[in-house]
């Protein structure tokens, strides 16, 4: 095993999260841009956070859409951000995009409400972690923005 100082660690490991995340906003930002391309359909920031968007079209709602590119696809869901979108009178999604930007869970307000009363557990940080597997139990990915657009427009 090579002797890697430790300062040299810390900055491999910082580089790969900021290489991380750089991959999951790209998955994020070509959902969205996915989604623009729809006739009838708008996609547009919102003052929440950065990661929420205002759905409109057949339906009208908000996306907390967050993205993670590679293995092992864990999430971090930020508690503050849930609080605000649990105020809004809009009806709301969160969008956990993995692998591909038509890759994801789409789960309804009341199946973030479940996971984190029972099933998520929280970071140091305070935030959600959820991941694939057990933590998502009550719902199917989807593969295909049409997949992610039937149930949307359900609302």
């Amino acid at each position: 095993m090579p002797n890697i100082p430790g300062d040299s660690v810390a900055a491999i490991i910082r580089e790969d999260t900021i290489m991380n995340t750089s991959k999951g906003v790209r998955l994020v930002n070509d959902f969205t841009k996915s989604l623009n391309a729809i006739e009838d359909v708008s996609v547009n920031d919102t003052h929440i956070s950065r990661n929420v968007f205002e759905f409109k079209g057949h339906a009208n709602c908000l996306l907390y859409i967050k993205g993670r590119s590679e293995q092992p696809y864990r999430w971090g869901v930020t508690a503050n951000v849930i609080d605000r979108l649990q105020a809004q009178p809009q009806k709301w999604f969160v969008i956990l995009l993995f692998s591909s930007h038509e890759t994801g869970y789409l789960l309804n307000s009341q199946d973030v409400k479940y996971y984190i009363q029972r099933v998520w557990p929280r970071g140091r940080d305070g935030d959600y972690k959820p991941a694939t597997g057990s933590y998502l139990f009550r719902n199917s990915a989807l593969h295909t923005i049409k997949d992610f657009m039937e149930i949307i427009n359900t609302v």
